[in-house]
């Protein structure tokens, strides 16, 4: 009796433990192929991106939010995730690339993208989405906390992930 109860536990345990597994990329929506104009002129289509995971962080120069934010988004980059911050809803004479270079942070910025975040529905900052390696936006979060912890774990799956193929 005692061994049926303990099979019968484990079955259960290990049923939860697939539960919390994370979903198919069926599951998650794929980014429509995007053209990022970048601040130094240049332009990212995240066509091009497929292969590797990646963190789009859609942001504004007057969001304190953001700010707040960005020191774990430099941590995740460090950490071998390609981060991009891609700033809109932008006063007139801000220069977002400035902007972040004056905080510290050598992760690229796409600017005027305005008409990119209305195509995936991102109104308000901070929005950052986590992006795998075939283009499916695996996880969006507008928390502006450097202390999430969900942050560093989507980013070490995003990582393993391609350390694992």
């Amino acid at each position: 009796m005692k061994h049926i109860f303990a099979a019968i536990t484990l079955i259960l345990l290990s049923l939860a433990v697939f539960a919390e597994q994370p979903a198919l990329d069926s599951n998650h929506p794929k980014l429509p192929p995007l053209t990022l104009n970048m601040a130094d002129g240049t332009n990212i289509k995240t066509q091009e991106l497929l292969g590797q995971p990646y963190v789009l962080h859609f942001w504004a120069t007057w969001c304190p939010y953001c700010k707040k934010l960005q020191p774990a988004l430099q941590k995740i980059h460090n950490m071998g995730l390609n981060v991009i911050a891609v700033s809109f809803k932008e006063d007139d004479n801000a220069i977002p690339a400035k902007a972040l270079t004056n905080r510290g942070y050598t992760f690229k910025t796409a600017i005027q993208a305005d008409e990119i975040a209305t195509q995936l529905g991102i109104r308000g900052t901070p929005t950052t989405l986590f992006i795998n390696e075939k283009g499916h936006v695996v996880w969006v979060t507008n928390s502006s906390n450097p202390d999430n912890t969900n942050l560093y774990l989507n980013a070490r799956t995003l990582l393993n992930s391609i350390k694992t193929k």
